[in-house]
């Protein structure tokens, strides 16, 4: 629990500080990255996470669009299977949006596959909401340059990964495409959900665009 919050608050600071114009410090030795940043994730910490940033990226799109822009159904939702009571609301928050990848890691370390399973499965619903309530995107829906995906094409997370890539959605220098299998680390997924975001914006708002 504590590692989650501690990661919590390490997502936050990278993704709402991203833009932040600071004078350099030559007197001060940057810090050292914490062991929550290079530790490998678990399945609750992700999903910790990911939930509180699509609940808080749905709450901004509905303000900037003045749309409704939210997946999350009116009842309630059921988790089936015992969790812990700190990973629940997060984790209803995912199912409610149709984002817990299958054979989902819980406590385990959560292979990045997993987690490109959750944010195609996100991405693909929320994409069909903005079109419904704002149109077709105005951007580039297909990109020309493609990371090269080191899994198997029978493999069960291919198309997520496959997704993902060709709409840009997550950058192609991250190393969810070479290390697929490989452990997500807590340094990692700040810029995946970051990469989501932006991509929703560059798709809907009335920009320049350019393609890859």
């Amino acid at each position: 629990m504590a590692r989650a919050v501690g990661l919590n608050l390490l997502l936050v600071g990278l993704l709402w500080s991203q833009g932040a114009q600071r004078q350099p410090n030559f007197h001060t030795p940057p810090p050292k990255p914490t062991s929550a940043y290079d530790a490998p994730l678990t399945g609750y910490e992700v999903a910790v996470l990911t939930a509180e940033f699509v609940v808080n990226l749905e709450r901004g799109l509905t303000e900037a669009f003045q749309k409704p822009i939210s997946l999350a159904p009116a009842g309630e939702v059921q988790l089936q299977g015992k969790h812990p009571a700190w990973a629940q609301s997060a984790l209803k928050e995912l199912k409610a949006r149709g984002a817990i990848p299958p054979r989902f890691s819980a406590s385990k370390p959560m292979p990045r596959y997993q987690v490109a399973q959750m944010l195609a499965q996100y991405a693909q619903r929320l994409d069909a909401r903005m079109r419904e309530q704002i149109g077709a995107p105005r951007g580039i829906t297909r990109f020309r340059t493609q990371p090269t995906i080191q899994l198997p094409r029978t493999h069960p997370a291919y198309r997520a990964l496959q997704y993902l890539a060709q709409g840009g959605w997550v950058g192609a220098e991250l190393p969810l495409y070479q290390k697929p299998t490989e452990p997500i680390r807590g340094k990692e997924l700040p810029d995946m959900l970051r990469d989501v975001a932006k991509r929703v914006l560059e798709r809907y708002r009335d920009e320049p665009h350019l393609q890859n």
